[in-house]
């Protein structure tokens, strides 16, 4: 890597402050508190067509996870992430519009490709514009500040989009939505491609996805940890789905929907940004064993407990996710080539989209047929079945793993 001018240096830096504006304007988004009532409500879905909808998008995500990640690796970060923000912009105004299933249904698809040219390019992205100006290191600290982020702008947009809602109609915070998201279009934009390590080539497109598969296999404790992130990921995905119906169903006002999610975001935003402390306190082992207990002992008091203040679980439950997510990027960022790195990071994207597609219509059903609390015990049994014997396995092929001098993960070796 050549020397940098000045103004390269202040681009790649400027590449973080303009990292938080994009987390921000895609999270800040007015449908997050009404979504699923739009649907169920506005649209008359039932909640099992709402999960059938959910299982296609993480279908398609599984798909397209891999191939637009070697977008990103092949034609740059940058063109990745504008590409996604154009499919997400175009997705929100077709779902605020759509008038039957089928066209609801177009908007995911959209959508979902939009995220995946997103997925793996932003951490990309984040991590080699600190590495050029020498700040590595900092990257599991800005990255939970990027969550963190990310959680605020959920939060803020729940707020504002419930009582917009409330005084318009489910289908306007949609649209509003919309322009929001051109808006990071926008900032995507402006960002500086973060440059290449000298002596590693740009390969083919073709020749990317397979040699990142391989690299990805080669390294067990990375294998292991995409696949232990993955579980956790589809562990959380029913506390976001079923939110809404659990409020519902307890008859809280729509207006006060934003206000009662609210905390499950602030525990987010907390997670985000102490996950560096967090973990060089603990360790990264201890913080990975903690992680299903937390999980299942949530599920269970949501399942358990038939009352609108089991509602707090789910704060626990969000606080856990993001609390790892920064760390265990970190993990894998250290440990894979530059030249792959937004398409080995989709694997873990694309791991817990095969979860959620698999699980979630089967919890759409159990609710509609069943209960909800019925969907938060088997979600309860889901993490508690399924993360330990994946954890068990990331444990001993980390034991095997020489450790990387400098990265935070590491510190719990520092300090035993």
């Amino acid at each position: 890597m050549t020397a940098l001018t000045a103004e390269d240096r202040r681009a790649y830096e400027a590449n973080i402050w303009k990292s938080y504006a994009f987390q921000f304007l895609q999270s800040f988004q007015l449908w997050w508190p009404i979504w699923v009532l739009y649907l169920t409500d506005t649209r008359g879905f039932s909640l099992t067509q709402v999960s059938g909808l959910e299982a296609l998008f993480w279908v398609v995500i599984v798909l397209s996870e891999v191939p637009t990640g070697a977008v990103a690796d092949r034609f740059g970060r940058k063109t990745s992430l504008m590409l996604g923000a154009i499919c997400v912009t175009a997705a929100v105004v077709v779902f605020g519009v759509a008038s039957n299933y089928w066209i609801v249904l177009a908007s995911y698809v959209a959508w979902a490709f939009g995220l995946t040219f997103q997925s793996g390019a932003d951490s990309a992205l984040t991590f080699e514009s600190l590495r050029a100006v020498g700040r590595e290191r900092d990257y599991p600290r800005v990255a939970g500040v990027g969550l963190g982020i990310f959680s605020l702008g959920t939060l803020a947009g729940m707020l504002a989009g419930a009582p917009l809602a409330a005084s318009t109609n489910l289908a306007f915070p949609i649209l509003m939505s919309a322009g929001i998201a051109f808006l990071a279009l926008l900032v995507a934009a402006t960002y500086r491609e973060p440059p290449e390590v000298a002596g590693e080539e740009r390969l083919s497109y073709r020749t990317l996805v397979v040699e990142s598969g391989r690299t990805a296999w080669r390294q067990p404790p990375v294998r292991a940890m995409l696949i232990v992130s993955a579980l956790l990921i589809g562990g959380t995905n029913a506390a976001g789905i079923f939110a809404q119906p659990f409020l519902d169903q307890h008859d809280v006002p729509v207006h006060l929907f934003g206000l009662a999610q609210a905390p499950m975001r602030v525990a987010g935003i907390i997670g985000a940004v102490m996950a560096y402390r967090i973990v060089s306190y603990f360790g990264l082992r201890a913080t990975l064993i903690a992680a299903p207990l937390i999980m299942t002992a949530s599920y269970a008091l949501l399942g358990a407990w038939n009352s609108v203040y089991a509602f707090g679980a789910t704060t626990t439950i969000i606080l856990t996710s993001n609390t790892l997510m920064p760390v265990v990027n970190d993990y894998v960022n250290r440990r894979i080539p530059n030249n792959q790195r937004a398409t080995i990071l989709s694997f873990r994207q694309l791991l817990s989209s095969v979860i959620i597609a698999s699980f979630q219509p089967g919890l759409g059903v159990i609710a509609d047929q069943v209960s909800l609390e019925a969907v938060f015990i088997v979600s309860a049994a889901f993490v508690a079945v399924t993360v330990p014997g994946a954890l068990f396995y990331w444990l001993v092929c980390d034991a095997r793993e020489p450790k990387l001098a400098g990265a935070v993960v590491e510190a719990e070796a520092a300090g035993s």
